[in-house]
């Protein structure tokens, strides 16, 4: 599961990913959303005085709570499709909104 964390850009390392463009005073883009980091532009975001910036982070999830999340998705997602009827087209919307329900975290 991924989670969205502000971090003061001395805790930022090559690697991690974009989760909010960067801009400056000026609202250019520095670092556009979904680049992951390298060396080369945490320097540069140092060398603008960026001070803080929202980073992805992957954690790991307890099986439990991802199954009770699963669960608890799925009967809200029942009770919303209930009258929906059981076409192909309806089933291929549930699946599409169950998968992107538990990528986002329910």
């Amino acid at each position: 599961m991924k989670i969205c964390l502000s971090l003061p850009l001395a805790e930022v390392t090559a690697g991690m990913r974009v989760a909010a463009a960067v801009v400056d005073a000026g609202g250019q883009v520095l670092v556009p959303a979904g680049a992951e980091l390298s060396a080369g532009m945490l320097h540069g975001l140092r060398r603008r005085e960026v001070v803080e910036i929202l980073v992805e982070r992957d954690i790991e999830e307890d099986p439990a709570v991802r199954e009770e999340r699963s669960r608890r998705t799925t009967a809200q997602l029942d009770l919303a499709f209930r009258k929906a009827g059981n076409g192909a087209e309806t089933r291929q919307l549930y699946q599409a909104v169950l998968a992107y329900r538990l990528a986002a975290g329910g």
